[in-house]
C-alpha cells in the first residue's frame, strides 16, 4: 500500500519533532553533570541550573617561581580549600619539589580573596577533575562517595575538632527536632549536618528547618543574628559562634566521619600514572620535610602570599599553622601504608556516606566503592625508604590506621550526647542472645557511629520485665539478667570492632506498679536496652 504525500510529509514532522525532543533530553540529562553551576538544595537535580560550555573555562592556576611554559615539563594541577593540611600544596610549590621530580604544580585555591575568578562552586571544581581539565583536587572522601568525580589516592587527615556544630540552648541530638540549622551548603559541613541528625533518627527534610548559607562565614552570621539555633561549618569560623550564645554541640574530635583525601582524575591517572606517582612522591615528601622541619616549612607556606587566605602569616607562620593543625590529625606515608594495604575501612566510609547523603535528598553516583579507590601511588611512595618520616604530625590521633589506647580514660562524669532511637531489641526467649534482626538494627544505628568516632562512648542500659506470680522471682535475679541482656548488646558490638572500653554497662529493675505481673503489654514496656552516646567534655 503507498502512502500518500500528505502522510509522507506528516511522518517526516513527527520523526523531526521526536528528535528535538530527544536530544533536548539528552542534554538535560548530561548538561547538570558537565556544565553546573547551580548549588542543589539538598541534592536535588531539579535545583541545579546549566551553563554553556564555555563557561567551563577554569581560572588560571598559580604557578610556582621556575615555571616557565612550554619548557618541555608536563603540568600537574590541583584544586584547594585553604585548609591548613591541604596546604601542603603550597609548600610543595614554594620548596620546588615539583620541578626537581620532573612537573610543574599549579594551584587552584578555592575562594581566593578579592579574586572572583576563584569563587567555584564544588559542582564547577567536581566537573573540571571529572573532565580531566585539573589532575586533582582536595577534598573530603564523602563527595567521592556522592560525586564519583575522581578516585581517592591518598588520605589526607581526619578532621579532629576542625569541623562540627555549635548550638543555643540545646542539651542533645535529640532536641535539635523542630531547630533552625545553619549549615555550608554542598561540603563537609552539610555532611556533617546530615550525619548528626541521623544519629537521633531526625529526618532532615521534616523534623528541623535547614538554612543553608554558601560560606562558613554567612552560616555562622545567620546563628549569631538569631536566624538559626544550630550551625553546622569549620575553623577558624565555626567557634565565632560563641558571640551569639552558641557552644560546642558536637565536634569532629569527637565523631571522625570527615576524612580528607587526594582525589585524582581518572584521565590523569590513564594518561600520565608517572606524572601521578611523581606528584605523590612530592606530597609525602612535603609532609616529612613539614614534621622534621616544621617552622621552615610553614615560613616556605607564608612566602607563598595570599596570607588572608591562608591565614598563615610571615614572622607567625610556625605558631600559625600549628594552632590549625591540632584540630586535625593528619596522615603521614606510615598511616597511608597502613590504610592503602586493606582500603576495607575506606570502603565502609564511602557507603556510610552514600546513604547519608541520599537520606538528605541528594542523587549518589552507582559508581562501586572499590572503584574509588586506588592504593597503587601509596604503595610505590611507601617503598621509598627516604619519604619515611621520622616524626610524627602534630596531631598524631589519626585514628583509621591504629587502635587508640582508651584504657586511661574517665567515663564517670560524662554528659549525655544523644539517646538512640534504637531501643527495644528482639532476644530468643527467655534468654539474653540477639536475635539476627536485632543484630541487623545494631549494625545500622550504632555500629558506624562507633566505628567512625573516638570522643564517644555508650552507655548501655537493660530492663528486663519482672513477671509473676509473686515470689516466682528476687529483684537479683530480675536485675542479672537486665544486665546479662545490655550485655549482649555489648558482645556484639565488641564483635564488630568497637573497642570494649568505650561502653558503661547498667541494669534497672522495673518501677514498683509494674513488678511481678501477668500483664503482657506491661511486660512488654520494660524489655528494652537503652543506649545513649556519651561524651566525657565538650
Amino acid at each position: 500500500m503507498q502512502l500518500n504525500k500528505t502522510r509522507i510529509v506528516f511522518f517526516l514532522i513527527v520523526g523531526l519533532a521526536l528528535t528535538v525532543v530527544c536530544a533536548g533530553a539528552a542534554y538535560n540529562a548530561l548538561g547538570p553533570r558537565l556544565f553546573n553551576t547551580g548549588t542543589p538544595s539538598n541534592g536535588n537535580p531539579a535545583a541545579q541550573s546549566t551553563i554553556a560550555p564555555a563557561a567551563l573555562k577554569p581560572p588560571a592556576p598559580i604557578w610556582g617561581a621556575g615555571y616557565k611554559a612550554n619548557d618541555g615539563k608536563p603540568t600537574y594541577i590541583c584544586g584547594t580549600d585553604a585548609f591548613a593540611s591541604y596546604l601542603t600544596l603550597v609548600q610543595i610549590q614554594v620548596a620546588g619539589l615539583d620541578e626537581a621530580r620532573g612537573f610543574h604544580l599549579g594551584i587552584v585555591p578555592f575562594q581566593l580573596n578579592n579574586k572572583p575568578e576563584y569563587a567555584l562552586t564544588e559542582e564547577q571544581s567536581n566537573a573540571f577533575v571529572e573532565a580531566g581539565v585539573w589532575d586533582c583536587e582536595l577534598n573530603t572522601a564523602d563527595s567521592v562517595a556522592s560525586n564519583a568525580q575522581g578516585v581517592i589516592t591518598a588520605i589526607i587527615d581526619e578532621s579532629a575538632g576542625g569541623d562540627g556544630m555549635w548550638a543555643r540552648n540545646i542539651p542533645t541530638l535529640n532536641d535539635l527536632k523542630g531547630k533552625r540549622i545553619a549549615f555550608v551548603r554542598d561540603s563537609s559541613a552539610e555532611y556533617f549536618m546530615l550525619y548528626t541528625l541521623s544519629i537521633a533518627r531526625l529526618n532532615p527534610k521534616f523534623d528541623v528547618k535547614l538554612v543553608p548559607a554558601e560560606t562558613p562565614d554567612e552560616a555562622v552570621k545567620l546563628f549569631n543574628e538569631g536566624k538559626a539555633d544550630a550551625v553546622s561549618a569549620w575553623e577558624p569560623q565555626l567557634s565565632r559562634a560563641k558571640q551569639g550564645g552558641g557552644a560546642s554541640l558536637i565536634t569532629s574530635s569527637q565523631l571522625r566521619i570527615i576524612v580528607d583525601v587526594i582525589i585524582t582524575s581518572k584521565k590523569s591517572i590513564a594518561d600520565k600514572p608517572n606524572v601521578v606517582q611523581a606528584f605523590h612522591d612530592a606530597w609525602f615528601e612535603a609532609m616529612k620535610q613539614q614534621t622534621e622541619k616544621f617552622d621552615i616549612a610553614a615560613e616556605q607556606i607564608a612566602k607563598w602570599g595570599n596570607n588572608d587566605w591562608s591565614e598563615i602569616k610571615p614572622g607567625t607562620a610556625g605558631q600559625n599553622l600549628r594552632e590549625q593543625l591540632k584540630q586535625i590529625a593528619q596522615a603521614d606515608l606510615g598511616a597511608n601504608a597502613f590504610v592503602m594495604r586493606d582500603p576495607t575501612p575506606i570502603y565502609n566510609r564511602l557507603t556510610i556516606a552514600r546513604r547519608v547523603w541520599a537520606a538528605g535528598g541528594a542523587t549518589v553516583s552507582a559508581d562501586k566503592v572499590e572503584d574509588l579507590v586506588n592504593p597503587s601511588f601509596v604503595a610505590k611512595s611507601a617503598s621509598q625508604s627516604q619519604l619515611q618520616p621520622s616524626v610524627r604530625p602534630v596531631n598524631d590521633s589519626f585514628s583509621i590506621s591504629a587502635k587508640l589506647d582508651l584504657s586511661g580514660v574517665k567515663v564517670q562524669n560524662t554528659t549525655t550526647l544523644a539517646v538512640l532511637p534504637c531501643n527495644r531489641f528482639t532476644f530468643l526467649p527467655d534468654s539474653a542472645t540477639l536475635t539476627l534482626e536485632s543484630r541487623r538494627v545494631l549494625d545500622d544505628c550504632v555500629v558506624p557511629t562507633l566505628q567512625q568516632s573516638v570522643g564517644l562512648y555508650l552507655r548501655v542500659k537493660g530492663s528486663s520485665a519482672w513477671p509473676g506470680p509473686k515470689g516466682a522471682y528476687t529483684e537479683k535475679q530480675i536485675l542479672e539478667f537486665a544486665q546479662a541482656r545490655a550485655q549482649a548488646v555489648v558482645d556484639y558490638l565488641v564483635s564488630q570492632k568497637v573497642d570494649r572500653a568505650r561502653f558503661v554497662v547498667e541494669a534497672v529493675v522495673p518501677p514498683v506498679e509494674r513488678r511481678e505481673t501477668d500483664d503482657p503489654d506491661k511486660q512488654a514496656e520494660d524489655r528494652f536496652v537503652e543506649m545513649a552516646l556519651i561524651t566525657s567534655g565538650r
